[in-house]
């Protein structure tokens, strides 16, 4: 790996170890303002319609699995300009190139 590889990848396991902080705190958070609102509102109502509104967990489940799409796409069609610019950017940076391969020569 390069430097700067190296360096961003540091980097994104900082954000990743910062976001996976907030769990905890997070989760303890929410537990304790459900706790005292359902000892203070024992009979909570239901909202119209409920039965038409998926969870919580159905919401997050559904985007991320988008976001893994997302994600999964972006990357290919990254990839395909990246190898279609090849030639160039291996010329630019001292690299040793072979042809460009297109789907039509794959």
């Amino acid at each position: 790996m390069t430097t700067v590889i190296t360096r961003m990848t540091e980097v994104q396991d900082q954000v990743i170890k910062a976001i996976n902080s907030v769990n905890e705190p997070l989760t303890d958070a929410i537990t304790t303002a459900v706790n005292f609102v359902v000892e203070y509102i024992p009979q909570i109502p239901a909202v119209p319609f409920a039965e038409k509104f998926p969870t919580p967990k159905d919401l997050i489940n559904n985007q991320a699995k988008f976001a893994s799409k997302l994600v999964t796409t972006n990357k290919a069609v990254a990839l395909s300009a990246a190898n279609a610019a090849q030639p160039l950017t291996d010329q630019l940076l001292d690299r040793k190139s072979g042809p460009v391969r297109t789907k039509a020569a794959a």
